[in-house]
């Protein structure tokens, strides 16, 4: 039986050119915050979105080249839905 595939909703979309030390603060600020306190709080104009990530998050780099253009994704993901499971050896 197929699953069914809940819909895509965009919550915030931001994009950018900036030097490469901007980037770079922008990781280290993301970096700290998730490290320190588990959790951030991303706000774009009237947007915001509180992201609090379970403590088992799927991390990707994925670097793709297109003639002399590159592409270098970070990508974190998780399901709020399964929390997280512990094997227990008694």
């Amino acid at each position: 039986m197929a699953r069914k595939r809940v819909p895509k909703e965009v919550l915030l979309d931001f994009e950018r050119k900036m030097s490469l030390t901007e980037a770079a603060t922008f990781l280290e600020t993301i970096a700290t915050k998730l490290k320190e306190e588990g959790q951030m709080n991303l706000v774009l104009g009237e947007q915001q979105v509180e992201l609090t990530p379970t403590e088992r998050v799927e991390f990707e780099i994925k670097v793709e080249r297109r003639g002399t253009k590159y592409e270098f994704e970070i990508e974190l993901e998780w399901d709020e839905s399964r929390p997280a499971q512990h094997l227990k050896i008694e």
